[in-house]
């Protein structure tokens, strides 16, 4: 934008406008300052077409190495049959077949946990809880601070052992929470023992079943107590209901029992049966009776701990007649190049390697669509259309060689092998994809080929043209900031030198005004002297006058 003109304030003397004056010569003194401006907003404009046209190229250069890797090794996709406990995916670069999948286990990590207590705040006892793994014993030390079983797990965790420990509550009857340690990670190399050192309260036991204690709703005088050795295969509550009551040891006692797993019975006591003496219920556990009465509908129960809850495994897979063994569920050895998600078992399943043909698809259509937009950017902004107004980079000779060294070089490259077509006339491309099926069916090799032929035609050229310091878009941007660097310091000293015309004009004119006014004031003082007709005295002439007049 052109300097600015002060505003002057100069009277006008005998018709003559000063200011109009001088406003006239400064607006002829910033004509070309206008010019130069103009100049700079076209170069700017220019630096910023550039920057566009860079953008285009990269992402031709992109699209460029996608059909690079492409025509090195076909994309590929894999397909698992319906129903298959796994999902599957490319992970590198495996070989197109079919292979057949069977999954006998999973994963798992190991999860043991106590026996159960009566609170969360149970107190366990102080001394050492030890971890071991792999055959290495870490001791956590458990003192009065956190001898609870929340404060064990605590202690367990901040340990960082490579397993987690927290207190669940079951709800089974009598004592629901237990401490539960769970490894971090799946696999039999994972595998875990805990052994617990405590007294001063219940130390939690990790190595064997446990049974009770019992929880008790009954009115009668009798106790029960739960003995044996448990058998079962996991926690449960074994709950029983008196359907019959009278004295232990003088009237015969039903009692029925049911299981959480669905186990039911009855059990007969006899008149005859002596105070504390077992009565097998079910898996290995044992009921007594102390002395007193029960009454009908007494009821209580028991709960049946079984510490190991989860066993510590890898996962187990066929691969045709291959057996495969992965610590996780996530399986990178089974097929070469694929990874397998186990969510299941089961099987026979299939899982199909072909080559992918969408992907490939996918990378041809980006890169006839950046090669299109490049092509149509760069001819649309350097070649001027008769009678109409030049292009911001109107023939920019750097800018016009890419143009056709891309031109040229797709004349390489066999691009029916790949369903392109050029049209004849506009030089823009169109891409076919059922085209590119039918060629990648019928010979894969081809179509590999011009893969290869059209990136190393196209990729030199682009390469070139984008390189941050000789390159075209780099040289061309620099030159345009160049030009527009030198326009600014010609625009700053003419800006300079109009100020200075201004100061000079401003003063030549103040200096007009002063002479003027002193010639009008005379003129004055002369006319009202002359009417007056006085000849005697002296008088003084007005101010600004150089003359002194007397009698």
């Amino acid at each position: 934008m052109a300097g600015s003109i002060s505003n002057l304030s100069l009277s006008n003397f005998t018709g003559i406008d000063f200011n109009q004056i001088m406003q006239s010569i400064l607006l002829q003194a910033q004509i070309p300052e206008a010019q130069l401006q103009q100049q700079v907003v076209a170069d700017q404009t220019a630096i910023s077409t550039v920057g566009q046209l860079g953008g285009d190229l990269t992402s031709l250069k992109t699209a460029l190495g996608a059909l690079n890797t492409d025509a090195t090794s076909l994309p590929l996709s894999v397909q698992t049959s319906a129903g298959a406990p796994f999902s599957a995916q490319v992970s590198g670069t495996p070989l197109a077949g079919n292979y057949s999948v069977t999954v006998n286990q999973l994963a798992t990590p190991q999860v043991t946990a106590s026996q159960g207590y009566a609170s969360d705040t149970s107190v366990m006892g102080t001394g050492t809880i030890g971890i071991t793994i792999g055959g290495v014993t870490t001791n956590v030390s458990i003192t009065s601070s956190n001898d609870t079983l929340d404060g064990v797990a605590q202690a367990i965790n901040s340990a960082a052992l490579g397993v987690t420990a927290q207190v669940v509550n079951t709800g089974l009857p009598g004592a629901p929470y237990r401490l539960e340690v769970t490894s971090n990670s799946t696999g039999s190399a994972q595998a875990f023992t805990v052994s617990a050192s405590l007294s001063g309260g219940t130390s939690p036991v990790f190595n064997a079943t446990t049974i009770g204690p019992a929880a008790t709703s009954i009115t009668g005088t009798s106790t029960p107590t739960f003995g044996g050795t448990y058998t079962g295969g996991f926690s449960q509550g074994y709950y029983f209901t008196v359907t019959s009551g009278g004295t232990v040891g003088s009237n015969a006692i039903t009692i029925a029992w049911k299981s959480d797993s669905g186990e039911s019975g009855t059990i007969n006591v006899p008149s005859t049966y002596t105070a504390g003496t077992a009565i097998t219920v079910a898996d290995g556990i044992t009921l007594s009776l102390a002395a007193g009465t029960l009454n009908t509908n007494d009821k209580f129960s028991v709960a049946a701990f079984n510490p190991s809850l989860e066993t510590a495994q890898n996962a187990s897979l066929m691969v045709g007649t291959q057996a495969v063994s992965s610590a996780t569920n996530t399986v990178t050895n089974a097929i070469s190049g694929v990874t397998l998600n186990l969510s299941g078992t089961g099987g026979p399943y299939s899982v199909t390697v072909s080559q992918d043909g969408s992907t490939l698809a996918n990378d041809v259509q980006n890169f006839v669509n950046a090669y299109n937009t490049a092509m149509s950017d760069i001819q649309t902004n350097t070649q001027a259309v008769p009678n109409q107004k030049p292009p911001p980079l109107a023939a920019n000779g750097a800018l016009e060689s890419v143009y056709f060294g891309l031109q040229s070089g797709i004349g390489v490259a066999n691009l029916s092998n790949l369903g392109i077509s050029v049209d004849s006339k506009t030089g823009v491309m169109s891409f076919s994809s059922s085209s590119l099926a039918s060629e990648l069916a019928s010979n894969p090799t081809a179509v590999t080929t011009a893969l290869g032929a059209l990136y190393n035609a196209l990729n030199p050229t682009v390469t070139a043209a984008l390189d941050p310091i000789n390159g075209t878009i780099a040289t061309v941007t620099d030159s345009y900031n160049a030009q527009v660097t030198q326009l600014n310091q010609q625009i700053a000293a003419i800006q300079s030198q109009i100020t200075q015309e201004q100061n000079q004009l401003q003063a030549e004119f103040a200096q007009i005004q002063a002479e003027v006014s002193a010639e009008q004031n005379l003129a004055t003082y002369l006319s009202s002297s002359s009417g007056s007709g006085s000849s005697s005295g002296s008088s003084t002439p007005p101010p600004g006058s150089n003359l002194t007049l007397s009698a």
